[in-house]
């Protein structure tokens, strides 16, 4: 299997992306590098301006706040398949909050230049993921959190 292969099964796995055919994947995997974090490592911090969107491959990655006094607010662990930052990349923001592995990770990365060139090129896979977040929105109202994801993942293609 090529590493493009590899690339685009990982990214077939996030639910972001989990309406986009093989073709699709393919052509986004093209975009994405492989970064490694050891543990305890930061990728980023709440309020840095956001650099891309990250996929994690492997490991485990924990998204939290801080308080002005230190205190740490765990808001997630995220694992293979999971993704953070998908808001700022489109809004432009900053990261909302501060993302760092808790074990050894390999993320997959897309820049926000990238991704946004990659949207205008395929404006078709924009509206199969905001199917997808719309999904994801519709479901943390009404269904039990253990039924989310394997709903969201049920989607077709338009």
């Amino acid at each position: 299997m090529t590493e493009a292969t590899n690339m685009a099964a990982s990214l077939g796995n996030v639910v972001l992306f989990s309406g986009l055919s093989p073709e699709e994947l393919r052509l986004l995997a093209a975009r994405f590098v492989r970064k490694r974090f050891a543990q305890g490592e930061l990728l980023f911090s709440e309020g840095d301006p956001c650099r891309g969107l990250h996929i994690i491959a492997t490991g485990k990655l924990r998204i939290f706040k801080s308080s002005a006094s230190g205190r740490e607010q765990v808001l997630a662990v995220e694992g293979p398949g999971g993704s953070v930052a998908e808001l700022p990349v489109f809004d432009g923001g900053p990261y909302p909050a501060s993302v760092s592995a808790v074990e050894d990770s390999e993320v997959l990365f897309i820049s926000r230049q990238d991704f946004r060139s990659f949207c205008l090129e395929h404006p078709e896979v924009v509206l199969k993921m905001l199917a997808v977040v719309g999904c994801r929105q519709h479901e943390l109202k009404h269904l039990p959190r253990n039924d989310r994801v394997s709903q969201c993942r049920t989607l077709h293609s338009f």
